[in-house]
């Protein structure tokens, strides 16, 4: 989830270094339905890390690759 700050602009800063996101911090982050980040990853084009039926991570290097590969 974003970290807002008081009054500004959500901090972006903090998010773009994390190693691992979950879909709800993804589509935050990148400003899209957290329905596409399920998507991608339930149609086997982002990566991420399930358990049973919940996906609980995302990590940036194949973030980054499913959005070049979406480019």
């Amino acid at each position: 989830m974003s970290a807002m700050n008081p009054g500004g602009p959500p901090d972006y800063e903090r998010e773009l270094h994390q190693d691992h996101y979950t879909p709800e911090e993804l589509a935050d982050l990148l400003e899209m339905d957290v329905y596409v980040v399920r998507s991608a990853v339930w149609d086997g084009k982002l990566p991420a890390r399930i358990i049973g039926n919940n996906i609980v991570s995302i990590r940036r290097e194949d973030v980054l690759r499913w959005l070049a590969e979406r480019g």
